[in-house]
């Protein structure tokens, strides 16, 4: 064999090797199964990257001030902890709370609205059940000088806050999704996840699943498909989280999108003998769920801090009634932390 051709062999030989090198020194790299080994990194750079966490908290200023609270759901505990915690921060200032609770049904909480503006309430905090129905009623509190201040007015902060609104607190709706996919693809690298919906016509949790779905791909998880709980109670999820099990037999995960959900889709896989299934919740972490978690029934929960939006709420009210602070960021979103087996013994449940 001549040189040259010596030569040719060994470089051949040379690439080849360092090609091998390369692969399986990859981050990315495949498992014999053909699974990825190690979870995709993907830092956060969704539409909530620059928001501020939190309004300026407004002093007291003795004056008497009315402000009306539309309560989108009050029967679901996230929602009454964060409704206690805006009656606690109202009566340190000083300020009668008006509730009103529209129980999911957007004509009841158009009607309410009309009821605290005709009370001349000084403020009005309101999470829209359809943020749109309120246009006529939004236009009418402006007439009328009255600062509305929302929750979840638009979940997805990239658009434009609705005409009517001072402010919005958004939920951490997409850092909650982001956290969720991170986990998942931390614990079953290219795992397949469902995620268990609600057909109520509720902006908030439309958005959600759909961030959910974004992130888990993002991250390479499969997503395999989403069903709606026809009713938000345990009667509702159950089905649902029964459905999603049938259509998918191999479905490594469930994310959920409240502790109700959680804990019944933790009875569902178990007594449908796949405890196995990963459920990997957002929005609560209620005292069941962290004993869930510490048997290991439920993998991850998101803790949103319910008690401190609704100060955060109050405290935006009382500084748009005062002239405090002003003008207040448009938008702020309180951040939370994922609750795990690694530190729900130093976590307080939402309650």
């Amino acid at each position: 064999m001549n040189m040259n051709k010596r030569f040719l062999l060994a470089s051949m030989a040379l690439t080849s090797a360092l090609a091998l090198s390369a692969c399986g020194s990859d981050s990315g790299s495949e498992s014999a199964s053909g699974g990825s080994t190690e979870p995709k990194p993907v830092a956060y750079d969704g539409p909530a990257k620059d928001l501020p966490e939190n309004f300026p908290v407004p002093e007291s200023t003795g004056d008497d001030f009315t402000i009306g609270y539309l309560q989108i759901y009050g029967a679901l505990p996230t929602l009454a902890v964060q409704q206690r915690g805006a009656e606690d921060r109202a009566e340190e200032l000083g300020v009668e709370l008006i509730v009103k609770d529209a129980e999911l049904n957007p004509q009841k909480q158009v009607s309410q609205f009309d009821e605290l503006l005709a009370e001349g309430v000084d403020a009005i905090i309101v999470y829209p059940v359809v943020p749109e129905s309120l246009g006529p009623a939004l236009a009418d509190a402006k007439a009328a000088g009255i600062p509305v201040i929302a929750t979840n007015a638009r979940p997805d902060v990239s658009k434009p806050l609705g005409e009517g609104y001072e402010v919005d607190l958004e939920a951490p709706i997409d850092r909650e999704a982001y956290a969720m996919a991170e986990y998942g693809a931390s614990e079953q690298p290219g795992g397949s996840f469902g995620i268990i919906g609600n057909a109520a016509p509720i902006a908030a949790l439309k958005y959600m699943a759909d961030r959910e779905q974004y992130w888990g791909e993002r991250f390479g998880l499969d997503f395999v498909g989403l069903v709606d709980s026809k009713e938000d109670t345990a009667a509702g999820y159950g089905p649902a989280v029964s459905e999603l099990l049938a259509k998918n037999p191999d479905i490594d995960q469930i994310w959920v999108y409240n502790d109700l959900v959680a804990l019944t889709a933790a009875t569902v896989v178990k007594s449908s003998g796949r405890d196995d299934v990963k459920i990997i919740a957002n929005s609560g972490t209620g005292e069941a769920v962290m004993e869930a978690i510490k048997a290991g029934d439920i993998a991850m929960s998101y803790q949103v801090p319910w008690a401190e939006q609704g100060t955060a709420l109050v405290n935006a009210a009382y500084s748009s009634v005062t002239g405090q602070h002003l003008p207040l960021p448009e938008t702020v979103s309180l951040l939370g932390t994922a609750i795990t087996a690694d530190n729900v013994d130093d976590a307080t449940p939402t309650e």
